[in-house]
């Protein structure tokens, strides 16, 4: 197992992986924003080019992908940024050819553009979804809901039924609480499935120097709505009073801002919500959210006081690593958060490993350093393969993902092995991504064409499954999964790679070819001390004979010596 990571430049793109050196760069790839490329399924890889209404498509599939452009999807106008929103089906395994569901890109005026990916039907089209630029587009909740941002200092909320059937859809949420242009923003990791009760943060970060988190939690409901119209039509006071309070209730609230004295280019938080890492022209800092004080005590940044329920103000200072001792129970008091600083260059983009204990860092020098947290030093340095003295620009994108070692990475049109030596040759595949249209469907007309190329996976289950999809989990089969783990510990106790099933099979072999034969060993055993027990008696008279000879040879010696 390795995590990829791909990361794009004003004028290169590299595939490379975080703990091994291979590395290849992506041919015409010419980025001109953030946040404008995305990994489609575990195949594909868009990418929007600068100054071109087009779509590179690249294969990054594995050991088999490709440096050159696999497919080129031309689009209505030039895009800055994109997202998807993922097929989430947990019946069947992740198929060759798997494409997500919908495919969201922005325009520099703020337009929003929304693609059905299996067939390429433009579905809607939202003007003046931002009055600026949208700088990031991110769907959360397994697609329910689509946040952006953008260069109005805004951030929306979207429900994606809305986006898609909706000729003129409304968010649910706007947040303005920011002053500048919102560079990033992030959702946390640990939540629910549903928005009511699922305890979903959201962070959000500004050239205003600024991170905002927000409980999003208390967004308008159907049951809010209602309440509401029941409001207006009422005209007392009373009802005025409750329909402020419920919309009060009906926006994000507001938990806790962080100031920084530089303006924020990209926040990145860890796999399990425990620190925020905040990327500015001079440098990157980490916070920790559970924050420590002296006496052993650890407070939540991220949890309102219960007497007032007011949102907290923080600002961020420097920890210096040796100088002038700083107490962090006195900073705390006076509402100041001391942070590490990890890195000192220029930084664009950020990204957490797995395991939260390395950190990739984009500069603007084209760069990636791959970080330790904990002692904060470069393990390795990552830069575009290029030819030539010509800068390479900031980082643009940057995208981690976690690979198993899968037999099923490999292009459309390739065999796998084990279809090869079945048949012996290999044919090639014409399944290629639908070209995206740049109508809007009309779902009023009649008897339009509406095909879609999707391609279903195996039913979970089955003989033919992936490793990664034989995967079973303690709720699902919680038997199997202590089945699975044991069989694991023998493999660490074994120095042979050998799975658990082989010493089981062997040792139940050895068992029952010792147990017919059992009767024979014994008989062969008193045979063998019979003839033990005689050819003692044999040497034991033998000796005897030796012992009365000898004693009648020293009796004649001593005779003749007198």
């Amino acid at each position: 197992m390795d995590e990829q990571l791909i990361f794009t430049t004003t004028n290169a793109g590299t595939i490379t992986n975080i703990h091994s050196g291979e590395q290849s760069n992506l041919r015409q790839c010419t980025v001109g924003s953030p946040n404008s490329a995305v990994q489609v399924g575990h195949k594909y890889l868009f990418v929007a080019q600068e100054g071109k209404a087009l779509i590179n498509v690249y294969n990054i599939s594995g050991p088999h992908k490709r440096e050159s452009v696999e497919q080129r999807l031309p689009l209505p106008e030039i895009v800055k940024c994109l997202e998807v929103v993922e097929n989430n089906n947990s019946n069947a395994a992740v198929a060759d050819f798997d494409l997500p569901y919908l495919l969201l890109a922005s325009t520099e005026s703020g337009k929003l553009y929304i693609w059905e990916l299996n067939s390429g039907i433009l579905l809607n089209v939202k003007p003046m979804a931002h009055y600026q630029s949208i700088t990031k587009i991110k769907s959360i909740m397994n697609g329910k809901y689509v946040i952006t941002s953008g260069n109005d200092a805004r951030v929306i909320i979207w429900q994606t039924m809305d986006l898609i059937e909706q000729d003129d859809p409304k968010p649910i949420c706007i947040l303005h609480d920011h002053s500048l242009p919102v560079t990033d923003f992030q959702v946390s990791l640990t939540h629910g499935d549903f928005l009511s009760n699922s305890g979903l943060i959201l962070f959000t970060a500004s050239q205003d120097s600024t991170v905002r988190c927000y409980d999003l939690r208390l967004i308008a409901t159907e049951n809010n709505k209602k309440k509401r119209r029941k409001v207006n039509n009422s005209t007392d006071t009373e009802g005025q009073q409750q329909q402020q309070q419920n919309d009060d209730l009906s926006q994000p609230r507001l938990i806790a801002t962080f100031s920084l004295p530089f303006p924020i280019n990209s926040l990145c938080l860890d796999p399990a919500d425990r620190a925020m890492y905040l990327g500015t022209n001079n440098g990157c800092f980490a916070l920790d959210l559970f924050y420590k004080l002296k006496n052993n005590r650890i407070v939540n940044l991220l949890q309102l006081n219960n007497e007032d329920n007011k949102s907290k103000i923080y600002s961020l200072v420097e920890r210096i690593p040796h100088g002038i001792p700083q107490d962090s129970n006195s900073l705390y008091a006076i509402g100041q958060l001391l942070c590490d600083k990890v890195s000192s260059s220029h930084v664009t983009a950020l990204k957490s490993s797995m395991d939260g204990t390395l950190l990739a860092i984009g500069d603007s020098m084209g760069k990636i350093s791959i970080t330790e947290i904990y002692s904060k030093q470069i393990l390795k340095t990552l830069q575009p393969l290029t030819s030539g003295q010509i800068s390479n620009g900031p980082v643009m994108n940057l995208l981690i993902e976690t690979q198993f070692n899968d037999t099923k990475n490999q292009l459309i049109g390739i065999i796998s092995s084990s279809s090869k030596s079945s048949s012996g040759s290999s044919t090639q595949n014409s399944m290629k991504i639908p070209t995206l249209q740049r109508i809007i469907y009309d779902k009023e007309k009649l008897g339009q064409l509406h095909d879609i190329w999707f391609q279903t996976g195996e039913p979970i289950g089955s003989n033919n499954m992936t490793m990664q999809s034989k995967i079973i989990t303690p709720l699902n089969d919680f038997n199997g999964y202590l089945n699975n783990i044991k069989s694991q510990e023998l493999i660490f106790q074994k120095q042979q790679e050998q799975g658990s099933t082989e010493i089981k099979t062997i040792r139940e072999q050895t068992i029952t070819s010792i147990n017919p034969k059992q009767d024979t060993t014994t008989a062969n055993k008193d045979k063998e001390i019979a003839e033990l027990k005689k050819n003692i008696a044999t040497l034991t008279s033998a000796y005897k004979d030796l012992r009365d000879m000898h004693e009648k040879l020293y009796e004649e010696h001593e005779k003749l010596a007198k």
